[in-house]
């Protein structure tokens, strides 16, 4: 497998261009999947419009209404959720410092992910907007109006209408980070005939490893247009010295005496496990303070319930104006979107969520940036390769379930120097790892440049 430039297009009713039958067949299935499931989801959209933020507007933004005249080269990034939001912050840096005239652009599929995008990446894109629909024009119509010179689309994300449009209009699509776990890999294999038809509409494609490459190459991709670059999360940077008001108040509080245990993207059936380890670190250890982080906005009201039900006293992150203000509460629920890595810079311990229930994990990266100690679940299949080497490394620690969570949890309160130096081993590691996001510049300037003729 090796870098190289786009293939040629195929011939109509050939990979799947617009008007090919596998095409046709897979805008047929859509729309009979639409009626069936009408009974379902049109109540559900009447309901959303009314208990979710703006979702009218989103919804509007993904049918194509976005105001966005072309000036000049463009290039269009795409990241469908939070951790992917957060891993794209170098490379959009990366492409703003080696490309300072061009215009970035940046989407997300989830809220969370879009409003993590517009704090993250600030004034360095030229507008954040929600990834359109996969219906029959909505791709086309999008792709019109955002007028992109190149699409970079991280961790395989697989849009067949996007894909095609982009082909028809003969706009490079590069697949950057990608990876594809043992549960995707059989569920795409069913259908591998079609998934192959559609990678034909993708001029390059960044793996982070080589079994990912692998796997994409038996689902058909071609084996020249498939490189292995590494992964872009190793290349998270966030100084400790870039202070928040919200990192300046949990320093003030571990002045005070505290240490936090900081608890981030958990999901339902977490945070009983989370509520219990907390307990029996406070029976050894007074000073214990736990900072909680739901994964997802709409569950931090039960959260909180929750805690509450517990028997623990609760303060919000949005009841916290500023660095002022002392608190004794034990639990500090983080019941806002861009503050976790923060927390984490504050933490003296971490638990990483969504490892202990079957949600695949989330990112041990951002804790091991601060040489925070962090302990997981043993369902941490998205990250399977960065989960590898940091238990090589002895610089992660994996508990099977809740007490073996309490387990490590009190140890940590009883003796945290043993952890500490978990932590310093982490940060050390990640050091080493890094280099991913360049090689991914290069494949965006690369394709741009063929695009353009040359990059501004």
């Amino acid at each position: 497998m090796r870098k190289s430039g786009p293939a040629p297009p195929e011939g109509k009713g050939k990979g799947f261009s617009p008007g090919s039958q596998a095409h046709l067949l897979y805008n047929l299935a859509l729309k009979g999947a639409l009626i069936l499931a009408a009974p379902a989801w049109i109540p559900w959209m009447a309901l959303s419009g009314k208990r979710r933020k703006n979702f009218t507007d989103r919804l509007g933004r993904r049918l194509g209404r976005i105001p966005l005249p072309a000036k000049s080269h463009r290039v269009w990034i795409h990241a469908v959720s939070v951790g992917e939001a957060l891993s794209a912050v170098p490379l959009v840096g990366a492409l703003r410092e080696r490309l300072p005239s061009a215009e970035l652009f940046f989407s997300t599929v989830t809220l969370t992910g879009q409003e993590v995008a517009r704090k993250a990446l600030g004034g360095q894109v030229e507008a954040t907007f929600f990834f359109p629909f996969d219906l029959p024009g909505v791709s086309g119509k999008f792709l019109d109006r955002v007028g992109p010179h190149v699409v970079a689309i991280l961790e395989t994300e697989i849009w067949p209408n996007f894909l095609g449009e982009c082909a028809r209009r003969t706009i490079p699509v590069v697949i950057l980070n990608g990876r594809i776990s043992e549960r995707s890999f059989r569920g795409y294999g069913r259908v591998r005939s079609f998934f192959a038809r559609v990678l034909t509409c993708v001029t390059a494609v960044a793996m982070q490893t080589e079994e990912d490459a692998r796997r994409i190459v038996a689902l058909g991709a071609d084996p020249e247009k498939v490189s292995v670059t590494g992964n872009m999360k190793f290349d998270v940077t966030h100084s400790p010295e870039v202070v928040t008001p919200f990192l300046s108040w949990m320093r003030k509080e571990k002045e005070r005496g505290g240490a936090w245990f900081v608890a981030g993207s958990t999901h339902e059936g977490e945070e009983e496990a989370v509520l219990s380890a907390f307990g029996d670190a406070r029976s050894v250890n007074r000073s214990v303070r736990l900072l909680l982080a739901p994964r997802h906005p709409e569950r931090f009201e039960g959260v909180e319930a929750l805690c509450r039900r517990r028997g623990w006293e609760v303060l919000k992150r949005t009841q916290i104006s500023g660095e002022r203000g002392e608190s004794s509460s034990p639990i500090v629920l983080l019941d806002t979107v861009g503050d976790l890595l923060s927390a984490y810079a504050a933490a003296d311990i971490a638990f990483v969520g969504g490892s202990l229930v079957p949600k695949g994990g989330h990112n041990i990266l951002e804790p091991a940036l601060f040489g925070v100690p962090t302990i997981t679940g043993a369902h941490m299949d998205n990250f399977r390769e960065i989960t590898e080497i940091f238990t090589r490394g002895e610089a992660v620690m994996t508990v099977r379930d809740g007490t073996g969570l309490s387990r490590r949890v009190s140890e940590w309160a009883a003796d945290p120097s043993p952890f500490q130096e978990m932590g310093t081993r982490a940060r050390g590691l990640l050091g080493k790892l890094r280099g991913a996001t360049e090689k991914n510049a290069d494949l965006v300037i690369r394709e741009l440049s063929r695009r353009v003729g040359k990059t501004p």
